[in-house]
Formats: C-alpha cells, structure tokens, sequence
C-alpha cells in the first residue's frame, strides 16, 4: 500500500510531530504491518514523526506500528546521537541464543526475560528504497532489532514466553499488580532428542552402504541389510514421536520459531525422505 492513502499528503512539513504512543491495552499493536513502497516525501514525514516521538520520550527504538502507523519501518538511536532507518526490514539470519533482559513502551513498567539471537543479519532498504544488509554483533541491538521486528509482523515480546504466563502478565497489567516471572521459549527443546537419535540412526544406515567396499561376507552384508530394514520404522517412530511432542511445546509457546508446525514438518520431511533413500540404496546395494 502506498504511503500515500494512509495519510493523503507529500507536502513538507515544517514542525514537530510528536505522535501518540501506542500502549496497552490497545491492540493496533496486533497489526501486521503493510511494505513501504513509495519512498517519498511522505515517508521522510513519518520517519520524522517516528523520530520526534522518540526524542519526546528518550526513546532509543521506535516501530512505526508503535504510533499507529502500519508500516514496515523501524528507527534506533545510534550511540553518537544520530538515528538508523530501517525500511521493510527482514532477519535472515541468526546466530546464538542469550537471555535478553528487556522492557518496552507497549508495556509501561515490566521487565521479561526473553530468549534472542546474539548475532543477526537482516537486509532492509533506506529511504530513498536502495537494498542494504547489515549484520548484527553486539547482542543488545541485535536484540532490539528483533524486539522491533516482532512488532512488525503483529507480535510483541510477550508472544515469546509460555501462553500461561503471558495471561497472568497481561492480568497483573490490567489490575496494576505484581508481573510475574516468565517461563520463556526454551533454547533447547526435549522434541531435539527425537532429532538427535534419529540422524545417529540414518548415519548408521548410511554407513551401512559402503560395506561392501570393505570385501565382507554376504551373510554379514545381509545382516547389514535386516538391521536396515529394522531402522527405518524406528526412525518413522521417532519422527511421529517428534511431531507430537512438537505440538504440545507450540500450544505453550506462540511464537517460538522452533515451535512452529511449519518448521516441524520440515524436520519430518527432510529425515523421512533420508531414510526412504537410505532404505532403498540398501535394498540395491546390499539386498
């Protein structure tokens, strides 16, 4: 969508424009943001309403969603005082896990424990619309990249932490109580044992395919052959085993990345079509 029907205007404007800020309980916040595709005057305006907000507030990182506008945009406050713009920005890759300890704006006064990437790389484009990358070391911006992101696709940092404990975060802000301590998305999942035992067995049974290079007997390449045979269901076990755990860990984490049925089933797909060609490699090779 074009800046243009949101806000009808390209003229430059000449004040201030603080903007007010987004805060719970209001769900604007919950907005997927829309691509900028016009990169013109009136987009140099919001990035300038973005910037007054924040030096308003003393505000370090500011989403364009955060004062209603529902725009791929994401301004931080660089150490020098200067402001980086970060248009359409898209995480690629990510590095690392470490606790972050983080507030937000959306969220007057609680502090979470949230589990980020120490190292990203995003691309982006600036205001004029030119391609850029960037990578991220330090593990505090890269954190707040990632914070800034989440607002962008609808979600904030509570969607990070167990579902239990974000009802009762979002009960204590509603009574003005004690928040509670989250139990955050795990960094490691009990599910990534099914994963881990499962490429120990596909390495056994690609194994078992360069043994007739080492000259052995036929009954013992048969006996290879039958313990082939036997790996393959029990590697089609773990995997359902794996897709049902996975599911119990995503109705209790809503945006863990790891969670996701979506990358579940890849894991799946990936090691089931690995043991098929396995077993059938066995079959010719030693059958």
């Amino acid at each position: 969508m074009p800046l243009e029907h949101k806000f009808g205007v390209t003229a430059k404007k000449d004040t201030l424009m603080v903007q007010k800020l987004v805060i719970f309980p209001d769900e604007r916040v919950n907005i997927a943001c829309t691509d900028v595709r016009s990169f013109n005057q009136t987009l140099w305006d919001v990035i300038e309403d973005i910037k007054d907000t924040m030096i308003e507030h003393g505000l370090d990182a500011l989403a364009a969603i955060q004062i209603a506008y529902p725009y791929n945009i994401v301004l931080i406050k660089e150490k020098d005082g200067s402001y980086s713009e970060y248009i359409n920005p898209r995480i690629i890759g990510s590095y690392g896990k470490f606790d972050s300890v983080e507030t937000t704006v959306y969220y007057p006064g609680i502090t979470q424990s949230i589990p980020r990437a120490q190292r990203i790389k995003m691309v982006y484009e600036d205001r004029h619309g030119r391609p850029k990358s960037v990578d991220i070391d330090d593990e505090k911006y890269a954190a707040t990249l990632q914070r800034k992101v989440d607002y962008l696709f609808g979600g904030t940092f509570l969607d990070k932490v167990d579902k239990a404990h974000k009802e009762r975060v979002l009960e204590a802000l509603k009574n003005d109580g004690l928040v509670p301590q989250a139990e955050i998305c795990p960094a490691f999942s009990k599910k990534d044992y099914f994963v881990s035992f499962t490429d120990k067995l596909l390495f056994v049974m690609g194994l078992t395919l360069v043994a007739p290079l080492f000259n052995l007997s036929k009954e013992t390449l048969n006996t290879l052959y039958t313990l082939d045979k036997f790996l393959l269901p029990i590697i089609f076990a773990l995997m359902i085993g794996f897709f049902f755990y996975a599911q119990v860990e995503a109705k209790k984490y809503s945006q863990c990345s790891s969670c996701q049925i979506g990358n579940n089933i890849g894991v799946i797909i990936k090691r089931s079509v690995l043991g098929i060609t396995l077993a059938i490699g066995a079959y010719f090779i030693l059958g």
